[in-house]
């Protein structure tokens, strides 16, 4: 059925593509440990494995710009959903790291295609801002559910339980889709596809800020599982806490905007990096004593809330530095390119299984971002004044 993304079905299915979308960032750590209990790949072979899918979605979510008013959706749709499905078949048949690699920037385009339509979707939804809230509530949800039952799949079937695992949802959202998929609300002329917007300075900081932030990120939590089972927790403690933090995480996208609003976006933004930074340091040594249960439980929980908290008010600053709203398709991918440098930088600087480096790249690429963040809230605050 062809409808528009205000259908409830309609809606539906493109919360489930976008729910893939972001399915390998989001079982990230788990996806890491399955490769590193292999024992067939060095840490810098598993940070670029752990890298690849993300080139491939960058590369199809940059493209988007261009053709994702003129394509039919459907079939886009099904198509990229179908690669990565096919791509994650023929992973279960191979363990050289080259045709490893190449598979996962294969399934990378096919998510990342998929994901393109499904934000353009529900930002035609007649009331964006609820579409995307929904949009984070089915991420945190798939998240929460992947840390308690994923590892259940692995523990079964090794690396290729993380496959069956992610398999089993795109068959599910294969369904949804073929049952009802929206049209484009939105002309394709050609003006909506200019780049200048991107070209302004505050566009360029804010799409630095946000490269740098997710940068920071993704090498932490890529490696949040290992470093549980460097300090001694099993694997079903680690899963445990991810999924817990994960699924408290889901309230931070919901109080960023009434905090933004009530205290400032620099502020806000600014307690959210202060906050993640101490999770972070609190992991490299605990002043309390508290057991290694509960510290990489509050640690864990208070980095994924603020994770949360802070990608609200980064997409906001997409939006208000670009009057077009068309700068907003390239926030996926500045998400993106982050992710794709964050776990290769985390993993070359792993010497014999200390992770406090990784923690130290994390603090110092939010040290960064929180710069940028803050000149382009100057230059923004400027604005107002001389249009006063």
């Amino acid at each position: 059925m062809q409808t528009t993304a205000n259908h409830p079905l309609a809606l539906a299915s493109l919360l489930m593509v976008a729910m893939m979308g972001a399915s390998i960032l989001t079982l990230l750590p788990l996806w890491v440990g399955a490769l590193t209990d292999l024992n067939l790949y060095s840490q810098q072979q598993i940070g670029w494995l752990a890298a690849a899918d993300v080139v491939g979605i960058f590369a199809a979510s940059a493209s988007a710009i261009v053709w994702v008013r003129r394509l039919a959706w459907r079939p886009t749709l099904m198509g990229g959903l179908g690669l990565f499905l096919m791509a994650n078949l023929l992973c279960l048949l191979v363990t050289d790291v080259a045709a490893l690699m190449a598979l996962r920037v294969v399934a990378g385009l096919g998510c990342g295609a998929a994901y393109a339509v499904a934000l353009a979707g529900l930002g035609d939804h007649e009331r964006p801002d609820f579409a995307f809230g929904l949009m984070v509530t089915a991420q945190v949800v798939f998240g929460t559910l992947g840390f308690f039952w994923a590892p259940g799949f692995i523990a079964e079937w090794g690396i290729d339980g993380f496959f069956h695992y992610l398999n089993l949802w795109l068959l599910a959202t294969l369904m949804a889709c073929f049952l009802c998929t929206p049209s484009s609300s939105k002309a394709s002329g050609e003006s909506a596809f200019a780049l200048k917007p991107l070209l302004t300075g505050n566009a360029l900081l804010v799409f630095a800020t946000t490269v740098v932030y997710y940068l920071g990120v993704s090498a932490v939590w890529a490696y949040l599982e290992r470093l549980g089972i460097s300090m001694g927790l099993t694997g079903e403690q680690v899963g445990d806490w991810l999924g817990t933090g994960f699924a408290i995480s889901g309230a931070g996208s919901f109080v960023a905007a009434f905090i933004g609003r009530v205290t400032g976006k620099l502020a806000a933004f600014s307690g959210a990096l202060v906050l993640q930074t101490v999770a972070i340091f609190w992991l490299m040594g605990d002043p309390l004593n508290l057991a290694l249960v509960s510290l990489y439980a509050v640690s864990t929980i208070v980095f994924q809330f603020f994770w949360s908290f802070a990608v609200p008010l980064l997409m906001d600053r997409f939006n208000s530095v670009d009057a077009s709203g068309r700068l907003i398709v390239l926030c996926a991918s500045a998400f993106k390119i982050g992710e794709i440098l964050g776990p290769p930088m985390a993993a070359a600087l792993i010497v014999e299984g200390n992770y406090t480096p990784v923690l130290w790249l994390g603090v110092v690429a939010f040290g960064i971002s929180w710069v940028l963040f803050a000149v382009l809230e100057m230059r923004l605050k400027n604005a107002r004044v001389n249009h006063a």
